[in-house]
């Protein structure tokens, strides 16, 4: 007891005045100096999204344009941008002078044409859509000049003038497609087609119809086996465009077309036989 009594007499004295705690007087809230800055956007600017040009564009690398070549086997080098070629999808259409379009898928590998006539020839290769049509931007067919060992003019087309590309349908076997329609695929260059101005004309078998309009034309319910096709384009006047690449002819063939039989109805159908005999 008497230590603490001590102890609280450490504490605090008997007799000893209480001192008062000093306590801070309250500051009046002064206003700020400075305003609150906003948040400031980033100094570097926001940077638009670039959109990539889906657009085909074809670049034939060889033959140049008027190369005089000294060999009669020329090589045929193509590079098709944003194409993406492959078997049984988007391909190349090699068209050399007014002939038929030859096939090809690989863009890595030429196109030999072999047996080439001395003097002018005009290279037209376009890609086209797994059903064989040809694509509409211009960009997706190019163009190119060339000779083989003399530079002449005796098969040359000029650029400037109308003339025709026939893409569809090709020389030899035409197949029509799920719907029983052989295409009309084709490009009038250098003019607009019209009701009363440039027009295509067909003949096909001796049948012709005229078209206003350059969009494919689809032929259906044609019979097995071959047919005969001319494509001529006309002016103003009605009259044939004396241009070398403004007629086009070709020849196809619709396959027979051979219906598989079910080896059940084979083995029915034989069995009924033997029971007849």
């Amino acid at each position: 007891m008497a230590r603490l009594e001590l102890l609280l007499g450490v504490v605090l004295l008997p007799g000893a005045p209480v001192l008062a705690q000093e306590e801070e007087p309250v500051r009046r809230a002064e206003p700020a100096t400075e305003a609150v800055r906003a948040v400031e956007p980033p100094t570097e600017p926001v940077r638009k999204a670039v959109a990539v040009n889906p657009t085909v564009r074809v670049l034939i690398e060889s033959p140049q344009e008027d190369q005089i070549l000294p060999w009669e086997t020329v090589d045929v080098f193509v590079r098709a941008e944003r194409a993406f070629l492959g078997e049984g999808g988007n391909r190349l259409h090699v068209v050399l002078d007014n002939g038929s379009p030859i096939e090809h898928d690989h863009e890595l590998k030429p196109v030999v044409l072999r047996g080439l006539a001395p003097g002018a020839h005009v290279l037209r290769v376009m890609v086209v859509q797994p059903d064989g049509k040809m694509l509409a931007n211009p960009e997706a067919m190019a163009r190119v000049n060339f000779y083989v060992r003399r530079k002449d003019f005796s098969n040359f087309q000029p650029a400037d003038q109308p003339y025709l590309t026939v893409n569809l349908p090709k020389d030899g076997p035409a197949f029509p497609d799920s719907e029983g329609k052989v295409w009309l695929d084709f490009r009038a260059h250098n003019v607009t087609l019209s009701q009363d101005g440039y027009r295509v004309r067909c003949r096909l078998d001796g049948a012709e119809i005229s078209l206003p309009r350059a969009e494919p034309h689809a032929w259906t319910g044609l019979p097995e086996g071959r047919h005969r096709l001319v494509v001529e384009l006309l002016d103003e006047e009605g009259d044939p465009v004396p241009e070398i690449f403004a007629r086009v002819e070709r020849t196809f063939e619709i396959p027979r077309m051979v219906k598989a039989v079910n080896p059940k109805e084979v083995d029915t159908m034989n069995h009924w036989l033997r029971r007849g005999q």
